[in-house]
């Protein structure tokens, strides 16, 4: 299948570029010659489980990280829980949090693997995209884990780059129609590099990024108020 050959060459690419090597370089890392890699990037030829495998070891990442295509014909949906609606495949979700240094609500993509064992699904996290078109041009990639309780859901991320940087989200689970989910995002901002924690929107479709979004974002008077009093930052 072509498509599972062009879907590993894409993730490989991405891991390549978030590590900032270069074609040049990773190939000596894997012993192959840069054509060869263009090609198993661009999809062209399949990969070997050999050199998968060095691959992944290369990237210093699982092997399921770069296989895990979605055949579409196989995805069946099921009622009930919106976060893992799926018994195979993927489900995307669209996280937002503002940042006030540079003004802008910063768009998302979570996508949780439809297959958990013991209610912990693999999630990758494509963070600070330009527009949903590609979430492979996104600034930031992490990998981890998503697992949701009753009340709660919370994800574990790892920045694929640097392994000092470990995300930390709980978000309060909608019990009303259109799934959507307030929580609160930690771990380290960038410039300076500081531990942080952002209000965040987690919904199943793209929203509307406006002055209402802005509002339900930014931190309000109530939420200082409760700081003061508790000494401490709390998502109602």
């Amino acid at each position: 299948m072509k498509e599972v050959s062009i879907h590993v060459g894409k993730r490989i690419r991405l891991y390549r570029k978030m590590k900032n090597l270069t074609i040049e370089a990773f190939a000596g890392m894997i012993n192959k010659s840069k054509a060869t890699v263009s090609k198993y990037e661009n999809g062209d030829i399949s990969i070997d489980i050999e050199t998968l495998f060095s691959i992944s070891e290369a990237l210093d990442i699982s092997v399921n990280q770069l296989v895990d295509y979605e055949n579409p014909t196989a995805v069946s949906e099921t009622e009930g829980d919106a976060i893992a609606r799926r018994k195979m495949g993927k489900t995307r979700y669209y996280l937002y949090f503002y940042d006030g240094r540079r003004n802008r609500i910063v768009k998302n993509i979570i996508e949780v693997q439809g297959v958990g064992e013991n209610g912990i699904y693999n999630a990758n996290f494509y963070s600070d995209l330009e527009d949903y078109s590609n979430c492979y041009n996104c600034k930031f990639l992490y990998h981890g884990t998503m697992r949701k309780f009753d009340a709660f859901t919370n994800f574990n991320f790892e920045n694929q780059n640097n392994k000092v940087e470990q995300v930390f989200m709980y978000a309060i689970n909608s019990f009303t129609h259109n799934s959507r989910m307030v929580g609160m995002l930690s771990g380290l901002s960038t410039q300076p590099i500081l531990p942080a924690s952002f209000k965040f929107l987690l919904s199943p479709d793209i929203m509307e990024e406006n002055e209402e979004m802005k509002e339900q974002l930014i931190f309000t008077k109530e939420d200082i108020k409760q700081i003061k009093k508790m000494n401490m930052f709390v998502i109602n």
